[in-house]
C-alpha cells in the first residue's frame, strides 16, 4: 500500500513526494489528476474532491495519513480492473538518479535537482523543503548538483570562495552525487525584504536534520546552502568523486 508522511489537499503539507503518491493512487482509481508530477493545483484538487464523493457527503478536498480518504483510496487503487497507475518519470533516465547532467543545471526541474543529490542526503532535503511549504514559505531549489566549470565561473564572479564545492560531488562515472544544495523563496529569491526570515527557517529545518547551514559562517555567509558534510570532509569528498 502506498503511505503519505503528511497532508495533501486543501490546507496540507503537500509534499511533492506525497502529493505524487496521492496522484498515482487517484490515476490507478479512475480519477484524473491530469498528469503525476508532484505538484498540488487545480487538477488535483478536483480529483480528490471527485473521489471523496463517491463516499462523503461534504468532501473537503484533503487526504490525511491513516485517515478513511487514504484508507478508501488504497484500496479502490487496489481493486481489480482499477486502472495501473503511471509510473512516474524517471529525473533523468535512471531510477532515481540523473544520468544526463548536460546542460544548465540551475534550470533543471526540481525533481531532478532533488534527483542529483547524494541518495541518503535527498530524504533530509525533502523533509526541510516540506517543513517550509508547511510553514507558509515557498521553497525553491536553485542548484543541487553544479559542474566543476560552474563552480569555477561562480568564484571568479566572488559567490564563493573554493573551486571544489560538496555541490560538485559526483559518483567515479560522472554521475551527479551532490551534498549540497541552495534553497531560496521563490518570491524573493536572495533579496528576502523581512531580515532573513526564510532563511533563518531553512537553517533551522536544515540544523534539525543535522545538515550544515552557510548561513552559520562568520566569513561568508551563506544563506541559502545546505550540505550534509562537514567542511573539513571536502577533500576527501573531492577524492571520491575522482576529481583530486
Amino acid at each position: 500500500m502506498a503511505t503519505i508522511g503528511a497532508s495533501v489537499g486543501e490546507g496540507g503539507t503537500n509534499s511533492e513526494a506525497d502529493v505524487r503518491a496521492v496522484q498515482q493512487l487517484l490515476s490507478a482509481a479512475g480519477f484524473d489528476t491530469k498528469g503525476i508530477d508532484g505538484d498540488y493545483g487545480t487538477n488535483t484538487r478536483n480529483a480528490i474532491i471527485a473521489f471523496q464523493k463517491t463516499f462523503l457527503s461534504n468532501p473537503d478536498g484533503r487526504i490525511d495519513p491513516g485517515g478513511q480518504s487514504i484508507r478508501r483510496l488504497e484500496e479502490t487503487s487496489a481493486k481489480p480492473g482499477a486502472r495501473p497507475a503511471a509510473a512516474p518519470a524517471p529525473a533523468a533516465g535512471g531510477a532515481g538518479r540523473v544520468t544526463d547532467s548536460s546542460g544548465d543545471s540551475s534550470q533543471w526541474t526540481q525533481e531532478k535537482k532533488l534527483a542529483s543529490l547524494e541518495p541518503s542526503f535527498r530524504p533530509k532535503i525533502e523533509r526541510v523543503i516540506a517543513k517550509l511549504k508547511a510553514d507558509g514559505f515557498q521553497p525553491k531549489i536553485v542548484f543541487g548538483w553544479r559542474s566543476v566549470k560552474v563552480q569555477a565561473k561562480l568564484k571568479a564572479e566572488g559567490k564563493t570562495k573554493v573551486s571544489f564545492s560538496f555541490h560538485n560531488a559526483q559518483l567515479r562515472d560522472g554521475t551527479p552525487n551532490a551534498w549540497a544544495v541552495d534553497i531560496v523563496d521563490s518570491r524573493w529569491a536572495w533579496n528576502e525584504p523581512d531580515c532573513h526570515t526564510f532563511f533563518r527557517a531553512l537553517g533551522a529545518a536544515g540544523k534539525a536534520e543535522g545538515l550544515v547551514w552557510g548561513g552559520d559562517w562568520v566569513s561568508f555567509r551563506d544563506w541559502a546552502h545546505l550540505q550534509g558534510r562537514q567542511n573539513s570532509e571536502l577533500g576527501q569528498v573531492k577524492r571520491d568523486s575522482g576529481l583530486a
